[in-house]
């Protein structure tokens, strides 16, 4: 910025400095009274730079001294403020580069991994020319243990006493038996499809839908009563697994339970699949979010993204909240004594979740901490699938 305290001829003022002035009527400007050698030190590439950057940014003010004193007084106060964001700025990369370092104290780190013993005695079963989908057609909702075609006429199952009764009605005649090392030696993969189908078995009979790769409780009965669906514990601790969410009127609040019509049911939603890590079994859990409009019809898509933008992503969960959940979950699939399985699921042993001591403990974030999922923001057309839509 040049300050002066009186300008003559504006208009010559203004030629130079104002807006209108171009790169090359600076430059023969600036040169013109110069000589050829003087003149050749200002038309170098990066002096063109410069010089054309100073005549965009600087600008004229008539003032007097007061007015001088005031502007510099203005600018002080931004280079302050700028500096002020600066510091901040500091300070949090600070604060992150210590939490990133782990303090020298024991502690315990918990997985998602729960541990389990697979069964140690598998049947093939022969099922003459049955065909897989025939196989499948005939076995379609039945209590059988889980199975897997293995080629035409043959599959392989738990080798559960049962088991020929439990496939009657393919007539099956059992071919052989096999230890778990055997199954892996010459069916590679085929414990982790038996115990996945066995998983999906189990959480059937507990009313659990199936969307992609992930499991929701339904809820269907509930939302027609406008009531939540919990999983009630024998121990006496319970865990809500939808919610419904209905068109309030004008003025209403999230947690009114007011009588209007359903807009849609919020499902914590959650994954079981078996994985197999340090020649150890287990079942790995990961949670998520899905949405239905009526406890079981889940919502894809636009409508899908919008609501997903009001809820907040299990992964920004405090660990001790995400370690109860998946505590919960475990208990209720797993170890509920008041579910009435069939025989063979006692195949399965189910134990805890992965525990590894470690000499060190990461520093804890501070409960006031802001996650980007704690900011609300409006999303645009998308007011008839807001949770609340009055707000």
């Amino acid at each position: 910025m040049i300050f002066a305290k009186k300008l003559v001829n504006l208009t010559r003022w203004d030629s130079i400095w104002g807006d209108s002035l171009s790169q090359s009527e600076a430059m023969d400007w600036l040169t013109s009274d110069l000589d050829e050698a003087s003149a050749a030190y200002f038309v170098e590439p990066t002096r063109i730079k410069e010089v054309a950057s100073f005549f965009s940014e600087a600008s004229v003010v008539e003032g007097n001294d007061i007015d001088l004193i005031d502007m510099a007084e203005e600018k002080k106060k931004v280079v302050l403020s700028a500096n002020e964001i600066r510091q901040r700025a500091l300070r949090q990369l600070s604060q992150m580069d210590q939490r990133a370092r782990p303090i020298p104290k024991k502690s315990e780190l918990v997985g998602n991994l729960l541990l389990f013993t697979p069964p140690s005695s598998f049947a093939v079963l022969g099922v003459g020319s049955l065909s897989a989908t025939e196989i499948r057609d005939l076995m379609w909702r039945r209590d059988s243990p889980p199975y897997k075609i293995i080629q035409t006429g043959e599959l392989i199952t738990l080798n559960d006493r049962d088991a020929d009764e439990d496939f009657k009605v393919l007539n099956p005649t059992r071919l052989r038996n096999l230890g778990l090392y055997e199954l892996d030696s010459i069916y590679p993969g085929s414990l982790a499809e038996l115990t996945n189908f066995a998983i999906g078995k189990m959480l059937r009979r507990l009313g659990v839908g199936f969307f992609g790769n992930r499991s929701y409780f339904l809820a269907e009965e509930q939302a027609k009563m406008h009531k939540s669906r919990i999983l009630e514990l024998s121990s006496g601790e319970s865990m809500q697994v939808a919610k419904p969410y209905m068109l309030k009127q004008k003025g209403a609040t999230l947690e009114d339970t007011g009588e209007g019509d359903l807009n849609f049911v919020f499902h914590q939603a959650f994954g079981l699949r078996y994985r197999r890590l340090w020649d150890q079994h287990f079942v790995e859990f990961k949670l998520g979010k899905l949405y239905t409009k009526d406890g079981r019809r889940v919502i894809e898509g636009p409508r899908a993204a919008k609501l997903d933008a009001h809820f907040r992503n299990p992964v920004f969960d405090r660990s001790e909240t995400r370690q109860r959940k998946l505590e919960k979950l475990a208990e209720f699939v797993f170890r509920e004594r008041l579910h009435k399985y069939p025989a063979w699921t006692r195949m399965f042993s189910f134990g805890d979740f992965l525990r590894i001591s470690t000499e060190w403990t990461p520093d804890a974030v501070p409960l006031d901490q802001s996650v980007i999922d704690d900011f609300d923001y409006h999303v645009p057309g998308g007011r008839s699938d807001d949770p609340d839509p009055a707000s």
